[in-house]
């Protein structure tokens, strides 16, 4: 009884043994003959179980392989390619720029057919319009007072200024107000019906020295036809101004004569250009400078009344002339060169 348990045990070992010792084969046993070989579908086709031959889906018909093929087209490409060089080139040279190099501008990606936009390139970063570092910037204006409600000063004026960087000047400027000053009706009305008058001054000519800043720089779209550039710019200095009082107080005996006070200015204007070289500008500036007034005092004899020291006030006003000037900027040299390619 025994030995037939054994023997059962030995056969069910040899059942489980038996497939896998029939299926396993060495390397040097696996061999294929001519027939094989030649029967054998090509690489990109399979052969179904009816004896078929398929296609395998993705490679179509006239697609490259890979190899040699395709290094030869990837050498074609590479020779195509264009470069960040050669688009700086081109512009630089202001050539035909619908295409650079063998790649539409206008092409779309995926069709490689010109699109509906226009093939002309868009700068999402337009260079300065004008520079001004270098250049002298002349301002030919004329400008009126603002504040004063019992006299009008209005002057000729002109300025020079040096840009030593883009934002920074050095530069200067004249006034010119002798035979352009004038009392306002606001004077002659307060006089009449108030038996009063109200000492005013008569200014001839003024200089300054300025350092300009400026902070802004711009463009808007005018009437969705032009692009108006634009820019803001502060300054200060000093420098000296004549003036002398008005002779209101007792004019049969008091004339005066111009003299020479120191002054500062302060001021912001900004400018519209219509060229790279020309523009017309607004500034509101400050002139600020102590300033003598005839006195109020009068007196009754001949002898007191021609007494030149009791002309004026003892006590000095600080008067600020703000003006409006408006006048054309002008930068030289007309012509300017971009050191940066575009």
């Amino acid at each position: 009884m025994k030995r037939t348990r054994i023997e059962l045990a030995i056969m069910f070992v040899a059942l489980l043994l038996g497939p896998t010792t029939a299926f396993a084969q060495d390397e040097d046993t696996m061999s294929f003959g001519e027939a094989e070989v030649e029967g054998a579908p090509e690489e990109g086709e399979v052969e179904d179980f009816t004896g078929e031959e398929e296609t395998v889906p993705g490679e179509e018909e006239g697609m490259v392989e890979e190899g040699e093929g395709g290094e030869a087209e990837a050498e074609a490409g590479a020779g195509t390619e264009t470069t960040d060089e050669d688009v700086l080139s081109a512009l630089e040279d202001d050539e035909d720029l619908d295409t650079v190099g063998d790649v539409s501008v206008g092409a779309t990606a995926e069709t490689g057919e010109e699109s509906a936009l226009p093939g002309h390139p868009v700068w999402a970063v337009q260079q300065v319009y004008a520079l001004r570092a270098h250049r002298v910037d002349v301002q030919p204006s004329f400008g009126f007072s603002m504040n004063d409600p019992f006299v009008q000063h209005q002057a000729f004026s002109v300025g020079a200024a040096f840009y030593i960087t883009e934002v920074l000047a050095a530069g200067i400027s004249f006034n010119w107000y002798r035979g352009l000053n004038a009392p306002t009706e606001t004077n002659f009305s307060v006089s009449r019906a108030t038996h009063q008058t109200v000492p005013i001054n008569e200014y001839m000519l003024g200089a300054q020295i300025n350092f300009t800043y400026v902070p802004i720089y711009g463009k808007f779209a005018l009437l969705k036809e032009w692009i108006v550039h634009w820019d803001v710019w502060v300054l200060g200095g000093g420098g000296f101004i004549f003036t002398r009082p008005y002779a209101v107080i007792d004019p049969e005996y008091r004339e005066f004569d111009f003299g020479m006070k120191f002054s500062f200015n302060v001021g912001i204007g900004g400018r519209l250009y219509l060229t790279r070289f020309a523009a017309i500008f607004v500034e509101l500036r400050d002139y600020i400078f102590p300033e003598e007034l005839e006195s109020l005092e009068t007196f009754s004899t001949a002898e007191d009344r021609a007494v030149k020291e009791d002309w004026i006030d003892d006590n000095y006003k600080l008067t600020n002339n703000v003006m409006l000037h408006v006048g054309v900027s002008l930068f030289l040299p007309f012509t300017f060169d971009y050191k940066l390619p575009k």
